[in-house]
């Protein structure tokens, strides 16, 4: 199956290629016929011994090799297998299974845990007793991961006995395939962010994030931007940009205002304040010991979120303010405010004029 040191030395390195990116190749992607029970290649004993080699690869798709073992007629004996392999890397485990010519297993290399079989070392072997007629051998990468360029020997030793049935009376079932050993999953962290891998989902990296990346929400990306709320607290002010949201940004980041009788409200340094607005009092109910009021203007006269209000004793807009009759605003609506003053209803009805101020 193989040739010369040189070209085995090719294939390990490809092998070493072959795990470090293919996770994922099905375990017989790239088997050749030895690869199935049908194509098993024949192992001829000489002297009762005979030996064979060749590679097995889970990432290049060539998991399994089949040996066929057949013991001389009517002979009966102690069956001795051998299987030793190197790998590309260390920890890399292999292993064999033993199966009838009624394809029925019949032994095969002691199963052993990961941490275990990176101890172990590269070396495997079993005994078939009371052994006769043929045997196939499968060997075979262990984990999705495993490779390994292997020697396999077979020992055997005739015993005195016969036959105790007739092998040809006796139905054939095709051997159990080795079933596939469930994918790696990919770690992640915010230093080996890949958008592709699911384990990423729930990562936000330090930078590279996609816009919109669910687990970035609520967090400033790198570099900032002044599409994310979380940034408008920390981030520098953009130059020749300056945005009123980002904290960083005062006055001085905007130009001077060139005609202060052409406001401009995109510019801080250019705006005329709003003037306070007054309404009268239309309607009001008590509830406990609140008035509600409802005032005669609204959003339509600029009245704003974040505005003020004070019950006046006259009315004229530069009266003074009843004492107690700050109002808060409950709702602004295009052409009514309802408010909630601590007055009486009496005071309320005696003082029907409300002044709402800008911030």
């Amino acid at each position: 199956m193989f040739g010369k040191s040189v070209r085995a030395a090719g294939l390990l390195i490809a092998m070493a290629l072959l795990i470090g990116c293919a996770h994922n190749v099905p375990q017989d992607k790239a088997s050749t016929p030895d690869g199935k029970i049908k194509g098993a290649k024949t192992m001829t004993l000489e002297n009762g011994e005979a030996k064979t080699s060749g590679i097995v690869t889970y990432p290049g798709g060539d998991r399994v090799d089949w040996k066929l073992v057949e013991l001389p007629e009517g002979k009966r004996g102690k069956l001795d297998i051998k299987l030793t392999w190197t790998t590309p890397r260390p920890g890399l485990q292999l292993a064999f299974d033993v199966f009838d010519e009624w394809n029925t297993q019949v032994g095969g290399s002691k199963k052993s845990t990961k941490k275990k079989a990176r101890s172990a070392g590269r070396q495997k072997v079993g005994t078939i007793t009371a052994a006769k007629g043929k045997y196939f051998v499968r060997v075979y990468a262990v984990g999705r991961g495993d490779a390994g360029k292997y020697k396999l020997a077979v020992n055997f030793e005739e015993q005195a006995g016969t036959l105790a049935f007739d092998p040809l009376k006796l139905a054939i079932n095709d051997p159990p395939k080795l079933a596939d050993v469930p994918a790696i999953e990919q770690g992640c962290d915010e230093f080996t962010f890949d958008p592709k891998v699911a384990a990423c989902k729930m990562i936000c990296p330090s930078a590279g994030a996609p816009p919109g990346w669910p687990a970035c929400k609520g967090k400033c990306p790198t570099p900032p931007t002044v599409d994310e709320p979380s940034c408008w607290a920390t981030m520098p002010c953009p130059r020749g940009q300056p945005d009123e949201r980002i904290k960083a940004c005062k006055p001085k980041d905007w130009p001077p205002c060139p005609d202060k009788n052409n406001p401009d409200d995109a510019n801080p340094n250019c705006r005329v304040k709003a003037q306070p607005v007054m309404g009268r009092v239309i309607g009001k109910t008590v509830q406990g010991s609140d008035v509600i009021v409802q005032v005669g203007v609204g959003s339509d006269q600029g009245i704003k979120k974040g505005w003020t209000g004070k019950v006046l004793r006259g009315s004229d807009i530069n009266d003074a303010a009843v004492p107690g009759g700050d109002v808060q605003i409950i709702r602004i609506d295009k052409a009514v405010t309802v408010v909630k003053v601590r007055l009486t209803a009496d005071q309320v009805e005696q003082n029907k004029n409300i002044r709402f101020s800008p911030p």
